[in-house]
């Protein structure tokens, strides 16, 4: 379409349109928290704490043009398409998802990488509709997708980046979220995180929902005990999730991690 008399082109927006990694986040559970809030001080205590949760651990990046944007249940984060930038969004993504488990709040979406435009006033771009896709079929399982051309970077770059994923079936695969709390063991190191107390504030949440939830929320909780037993619990360190496994919220359960800004070095 030609351009009509008197029009002009906004060459910022326009030119800075390129190949960038994106998340499309959505957060499940947030919006009975949101009506929760309504009547119940503690539980828009909950909401406000877990508001603060998402912009404080998805700190921007301006070396890499890690950005994010946030309404209500839905978030959408880039990168620039780089090695270093790959590693900081898989640990962004599972570093907030395990902050929202703590507070029953389970993250689902798509990472997908192409052309995009991600700014203060506008998000666009093929990437940006691609991972809203592949959120929507995740299955309902709270899972962040990997499209196929992300996956083929991963396998270019190796182990260190394949440990990030898991399968989920033949051909898809998610970002393995539960991989700090897989690999936990009982030993003691100088600067480890204790996973065993948030692990068990995860259980309380879970079992809880495998006893009171139902019909396709009843499903999200039920795949993650799968997910969690097979990949966690099996090392015998972490505690197993059932229906009410842990009983009662354990006092002084909860322990936020932040982000570090490192990846390991690419020599290419």
């Amino acid at each position: 379409m030609p351009l009509e008399e008197g029009e002009v082109i906004d060459t910022d927006l326009v030119n800075n349109y390129r190949t960038k990694y994106v998340a499309f986040l959505d957060l499940l559970g947030f919006r009975e928290l949101v009506k929760r809030s309504g009547a119940d001080v503690l539980e828009r205590h909950r909401l406000v704490e877990s508001l603060k949760l998402v912009r404080d651990t998805l700190c921007e990046n301006q070396a890499i043009d890690f950005r994010f944007t946030y309404f209500s249940d839905c978030i959408v984060l880039s990168a620039e398409h780089s090695p270093h930038a790959l590693w900081q969004v898989f640990q962004s993504i599972e570093i907030l998802t395990c902050n929202l488990l703590q507070y029953d709040i389970f993250v689902r979406g798509g990472l997908a990488v192409g052309p995009t435009h991600h700014s203060k006033d506008f998000v666009f771009g093929t990437a940006v509709t691609e991972s809203y896709e592949l959120e929507c079929r995740s299955g309902g399982g709270p899972i962040v997708l990997l499209s196929s051309s992300v996956m083929q970077e991963v396998e270019r770059l190796g182990p260190a980046f394949k440990q990030w994923t898991r399968e989920k079936g033949p051909g898809e695969f998610f970002i393995h979220y539960l991989m700090r709390y897989a690999e936990y063991t009982s030993a003691r190191e100088v600067g480890k995180v204790i996973l065993t107390y948030p692990a068990q504030r995860i259980a309380y949440f879970v079992g809880h929902r495998l006893k009171t939830d139902e019909g396709r929320v009843l499903e999200k909780a039920k795949w993650f005990r799968e997910y969690w037993n097979d990949a966690v619990a099996k090392g015998g360190v972490l505690p197993r999730i059932e229906v009410d496994s842990q009983p009662t919220l354990p006092p002084h359960s909860l322990t936020i991690l932040t982000r570090r800004l490192v990846a390991p070095r690419m020599d290419h």
